[in-house]
């Protein structure tokens, strides 16, 4: 059925402004909300995004990590839905809640996957667009992880990139989540994947 009150909800009003082209004041029926397609993220400024493979290198006597944060101030909502990883040897790797800054060897933003982020797209150019308050870092560690809360542990095939199943997590600025090696002197290798939009001053805190 048509659902009233669209007007309270503006990322919702916004997409259907924009895909509909008029105003509404109800959903139509037949629209579910956040059952849509893909391609209309776009619409909602949500961004789906991704991140390279990146790869953490072997230290001996320090454990490997690998960060992806929202940065604090971003006023932005972050989703990861998969983390992929890769060992050359069967492993249990942990999955992390952290409010820590780690990894100064250096930080990449996510890319996002709908390449209309990339306007204007340049004939054969580089697609240059980045989610720029999305931040991931990797290095090693001989500390342990402090206050980081573990949500998950998983095995890894040898060899093999293993989605690790981990459980979909959300992350408010100043937040993240990290993956780390309990194997010292081990080199591994991460990707990511989620979503990514702005948000308003109520969804920050109740």
């Amino acid at each position: 059925m048509s659902v009233h009150g669209l007007e309270s909800v503006p990322r919702y009003r916004e997409l259907l402004d924009r895909l509909i082209g008029e105003e509404l004041d109800f959903i139509p029926n037949g629209f579910i909300l956040e059952q849509d397609d893909e391609e209309l993220a776009y619409l909602k400024r949500e961004i789906r995004w991704a991140t390279q493979p990146q790869n953490v290198a072997a230290v001996a006597a320090q454990n490997g990590f690998w960060q992806i944060r929202n940065p604090t101030g971003s006023n932005r909502i972050v989703t990861i839905a998969r983390v992929f990883v890769k060992d050359a040897v069967a492993r249990s790797f942990a999955y992390a809640l952290t409010t820590t800054v780690r990894g100064a060897s250096g930080a990449f933003a996510a890319i996002p996957t709908d390449t209309r982020w990339n306007d204007p797209i340049i004939p054969a150019g580089g697609l240059a667009a980045r989610d720029a308050p999305l931040e991931t870092t990797s290095g090693t560690t001989a500390a342990g992880f402090g206050t980081d809360i573990q949500i998950g542990q998983f095995d890894v095939a040898a060899g093999v990139m293993t989605d690790m199943q981990f459980p979909v997590v959300t992350i408010a600025p100043g937040t993240g989540v990290v993956v780390s090696n309990p194997t010292v002197n081990e080199a591994f290798t991460v990707v990511a994947y989620g979503r990514s939009r702005a948000a308003r001053p109520e969804e920050l805190r109740l």
